[in-house]
């Protein structure tokens, strides 16, 4: 019973959100901005380094069952979600592979208001340790590569990781703060379980934050990276490093979501 209702929520979810999009929400720039990417994503799209046409969606699909099987994570504001957020059923997703994982460390690129981080904390063990590295405003304009346009608005706010400050579960997490491409990694090397990249969506972020991320991955681990399915640049650097990188031709794109995993 319990089920039909987390179904019939998400339906009307989907369903609220759509109406809104569609109609008054085409007054609000970000809205239409998602929908031009989704309009993208699955038109096809330009390499957005030379401009010459891509297959959006090359890498291999796998499916929650064969991940994890049944759903027995905990979750926390998953049915809380806008631009910007994993969906309900990606968070569940992200949720389950660190519970299965159990992972003693963890390192995510890009914390926006938490709410992604706080689901990791609550599906680890209680002496994990979650590291999120957020890029702070005063920065934007002195990053060492170029961001997208659409992104300013997520790195422009009050608060970061505002869902997990005051929370019990936040005694897990460690903010650090800087910029992707210059940040130092050395002391997370081969130490970490599991990698969330959800940071800056531009070619150029995606490929530095996926080699950053592999030197600091333990053999057994696993990267997650999310928006693989939304973003031109994500997609074009994930697909790339897919081809001509032997050391990511293991990835898998996740069949109903936007999430890329690579077991190390």
């Amino acid at each position: 019973m319990s089920k039909a209702l987390d179904n019939l929520r998400l339906y009307a979810g989907v369903v609220k959100r759509v109406g809104y999009t569609l109609s008054i929400g085409m007054l609000n720039s970000g809205s239409r901005d998602e929908l031009l990417k989704l309009y993208n994503a699955y038109s096809g799209h330009p390499h957005p380094e030379d401009g010459t046409p891509v297959d959006p969606f090359i890498i291999p699909k796998t499916d929650v069952f064969e991940l994890f099987g049944n759903d027995s994570a905990s979750y926390e504001g998953v049915y809380e979600c806008g631009f910007g957020h994993t969906t309900e059923f990606e968070l569940k997703v992200i949720s389950n592979l660190v519970k299965k994982w159990n992972p003693r460390r963890i390192f995510e690129i890009g914390t926006f208001q938490g709410r992604t981080t706080l689901n990791i904390a609550l599906n680890s063990s209680t002496d994990a340790e979650i590291i999120t590295l957020d890029l702070p405003a005063e920065e934007l304009a002195s990053t060492k590569m170029d961001i997208e346009k659409g992104e300013v608005r997520y790195v422009k706010k009050e608060v970061s990781g505002e869902r997990f400050i005051g929370h019990p579960a936040a005694s897990k997490i460690r903010q650090v703060f800087g910029d992707s491409a210059s940040f130092d990694f050395a002391e997370y090397r081969n130490s970490v379980d599991v990698a969330f990249i959800d940071g800056s969506h531009a070619y150029e972020y995606v490929l530095n934050d996926s080699e950053k991320v592999f030197t600091i991955v333990r053999d057994g681990g696993l990267i997650i990276w999310h928006d693989y399915t939304n973003w031109p640049g994500v997609w074009t650097a994930l697909n790339e490093l897919y081809e001509k990188d032997a050391r990511f031709n293991g990835i898998r794109h996740i069949g109903g979501t936007s999430i890329a995993i690579l077991k190390i």
